[in-house]
């Protein structure tokens, strides 16, 4: 399966304001969380609609619909699956971002992020100004519940073997064993 390549936008950048550069939520990310937090801010469109009192109001048509696959991060930056589901987990408790959809139901369905901590987002949607009094670690997707070999995977203290001898006694016709006769 042929996925296509992230393409950054280098003709376009980001604004970091200093609450959110200098606050703990983003000085907790590691390296690569703060890649995979660039890349989700990089995909986010800015519109300007003209207001009322001669200024422009700035929205996010497509804020929530963000995404950059698992395998677009890792073949752009080199690193491995776990690397990309750790930062993804690291964004989502400490309030950075929001899974809106959850994919992987087939090919072509990707999951689907709202970016808080881009600068026009209304206030009271910016979680990372809470992070250490509280976080979002409830939110993190847990794996689906394996569904093929339930029932016949290993049990607690048992080795896997049956526990009765399936060869009965009366299968020897002979009187003598097999290493006991003569040749």
């Amino acid at each position: 399966m042929k996925v296509a390549k992230y393409k950054p936008k280098l003709n376009w950048g980001i604004f970091y304001p200093n609450d959110l550069y200098y606050s703990t939520a983003y000085q907790s990310l590691t390296l690569p969380a703060r890649d995979l937090l660039h890349c989700l801010m990089s995909e986010v469109d800015l519109r300007t609609i003209p207001n009322n009192k001669r200024r422009k109001q700035v929205i996010y048509p497509n804020n929530g619909e963000v995404c950059v696959t698992q395998s677009q991060f890792t073949s752009y930056f080199s690193y491995v699956k776990t690397t990309y589901q750790n930062a993804r987990n690291l964004l989502i408790e400490t309030g950075c971002i929001k899974m809106t959809y959850r994919g992987g139901r087939g090919k072509g369905d990707h999951s689907m992020y709202k970016v808080l901590t881009l600068q026009y987002v209304p206030k009271d949607h910016q979680r990372w100004k809470q992070y250490p009094d509280k976080n979002w670690k409830h939110e993190i997707p847990k794996s689906r519940n394996q569904l093929i070999g339930v029932a016949t995977q290993f049990q607690k203290g048992k080795s896997g073997r049956k526990p009765k001898n399936t060869l009965l006694k009366e299968t020897l016709k002979d009187v003598y064993h097999p290493i006991d006769m003569d040749s």
